[in-house]
């Protein structure tokens, strides 16, 4: 009986070791594709974290990323800029992302573009922390603390080199197959919408990615993000998109809470949510929420213009 004991003890020993080497292996060779990738949105991060020098970094989601032109912030400010904008993340990636880059620099100012539902709970917002899976293991001591957010077990769960790129992969080859252009992290977009475009997809049942109550963790978050860009001297503004249709957030708690937090911190706000200079413009949005490539340069010029007189 004992010797049977040990005899399935040392089978189970010797898979664990053979489900470890398979792992490692397997988990190596998945990250040397991740890391080595040229285009697409985990090489503009990567790129956000490991090698941009510029002076002016842009955090947010899809808004950050679709709206802020490099170029024209770096003409008009004399200083260089890179959008590390990621679509669909929230201020939890913006944090995670924003701590792995001050590991290795500290720019002059930071952007974060403000979508007024930030402080909402989400349970969208911590199930796209899978993202950052594959930086656990270089930056272990920034990413833990946000990532058990949304997991207990993420310490076991990291143990397998393996499960730490397994969600990005069909991404990665994606990108591989069909390259994104980018130019230092804007991606623009060029239709121009249209009344009847608008119509149609209003009928459409929206995705609630979100409940309008506030999140007590998203709070400590944004709160977070402030004070240690300001324990480093780094100039911190938040910048609101232009709606193409008239929208009443006087009551959005979420979007109050973020003003009152900037005015305490003495966070420069720049709100441009009901800018009257874009207000059923068709001609300057791609859709309803986005801005195409000229409403893009238009309101960098705008919001670069401000900042330039703030600072």
């Amino acid at each position: 009986m004992k010797s049977e004991i040990k005899l399935t003890i040392l089978k189970l020993l010797k898979f664990i070791i053979v489900l470890m080497i398979i792992d490692f292996g397997l988990g190596f060779i998945a990250k040397e594709v991740f890391f080595s990738q040229k285009t697409g949105k985990f090489h503009r991060t990567t790129y956000a974290i490991k090698k941009s020098k510029d002076d002016i970094l842009i955090f947010g989601s899809s808004h950050a990323h679709r709206h802020y032109v490099p170029e024209v912030v770096e003409r008009q400010l004399s200083l260089s800029c890179y959008n590390a904008g990621a679509e669909g993340q929230q201020l939890l990636f913006h944090r995670a992302l924003q701590k792995m880059i001050f590991k290795r620099i500290t720019p002059k100012i930071i952007i974060l573009n403000i979508d007024e539902n930030f402080l909402f709970k989400s349970d969208i917002a911590f199930e796209r922390l899978s993202d950052l899976h594959p930086y656990y293991s270089d930056y272990k001591s920034e990413l833990h603390p946000i990532l058990r957010l949304n997991s207990s077990m993420i310490d076991f769960k990291m143990l397998f080199k393996s499960y730490q790129t397994n969600s990005t992969l069909v991404h990665v080859i994606k990108y591989y197959l069909k390259p994104q252009q980018d130019y230092k992290g804007y991606r623009p977009l060029f239709d121009e919408t249209t009344a009847n475009k608008i119509e149609s997809l209003e009928k459409r049942e929206p995705l609630k990615e979100y409940e309008e109550v506030i999140d007590d963790i998203f709070v400590n978050t944004l709160v977070d993000f402030i004070e240690e860009a300001q324990a480093k001297k780094i100039k911190v503004v938040f910048v609101t998109s232009p709606n193409l249709i008239l929208r009443d957030i006087t009551k959005n708690e979420s979007l109050l809470k973020i003003k009152e937090i900037a005015k305490s911190k003495e966070v420069i706000f720049i709100d441009f949510l009901n800018s009257p200079n874009y207000l059923n413009k068709y001609n300057l949005f791609h859709d309803a929420s986005h801005l195409n490539d000229k409403g893009a340069k238009l309101f960098t010029s705008s919001v670069s213009k401000i900042i330039k007189s703030s600072i």
